[in-house]
């Protein structure tokens, strides 16, 4: 019981960091505040790579249920295609081609929440992803910046201990690889049972001789 108290604390304490550092990941998502009622340009804050021709460009929105799902907004296939919007949405979206922001006409509160603009890259290249957090301020507060929060630091966390458990397989497996090889050092005296036999001298017949069992004597008693 005694040895795992320094693990629990090692576990409660790498918990916290994972927490924290999760924050401070959300915290560096840029933040748009506005009002019930008003228009809202929200910024694509995926960053673009000079030279690269993106194929498409989409725009989601992060719903609490199920288990923070995306939810398509619209798409435009690049550099020409015409803005689509997703099957199944009744919101009004419109985008802006100098930068592939996207308006918001009449915000409700329906429209507080994480949206990310995601560029579709060709092959050889990367797909570019950007956050941000749009929040109507006379609404009640989203929760989903807290679920964000949550599965980032458990992310994290989960990493964090699968390093962890890494080395202590490295360290574990370079011990023992240490202790076979000081075992191996160690000189073992081995007795070889299939070894010629070699003839006895004078001397070991002598010794056998002294050693062995003494002759019985007799004694003779005259009367």
């Amino acid at each position: 019981m005694t040895a795992s108290h320094p693990l629990l604390l090692a576990s409660l304490l790498l918990l916290s960091a994972c927490v924290v550092m999760g924050r401070t990941l959300v915290a560096d998502i840029p933040e748009v505040t506005a009002l019930s009622g008003w228009n809202i340009t929200l910024q694509c804050t995926a960053e673009f790579k000079q030279g690269v021709p993106y194929l498409a460009v989409s725009w989601y929105k992060v719903e609490e249920s199920p288990s923070l799902s995306r939810r398509g907004l619209l798409r435009k296939e690049l550099p020409d295609g015409p803005a689509r919007l997703y099957e199944g949405m009744d919101r009004e979206v419109e985008l802006l081609d100098e930068d592939y922001s996207i308006l918001l006409s009449s915000l409700t509160c329906s429209d507080s929440g994480l949206y990310l603009c995601q560029l579709a890259a060709p092959v050889g290249e990367q797909n570019k992803e950007g956050r941000i957090l749009l929040s109507v301020k006379d609404c009640p507060s989203d929760s989903v910046l807290e679920e964000v929060v949550r599965d980032t630091s458990l992310v994290i966390f989960a990493a964090a201990l699968l390093i962890v458990a890494l080395l202590i397989f490295i360290i574990s497996h370079y011990c023992l690889k240490n202790t076979l090889k000081e075992k191996d050092k160690t000189p073992k005296n081995e007795i070889l049972l299939d070894a010629p036999l070699k003839p006895l001298e004078k001397k070991d017949l002598m010794l056998i001789y002294t050693l062995g069992p003494k002759a019985c004597t007799m004694k003779h008693v005259c009367v």
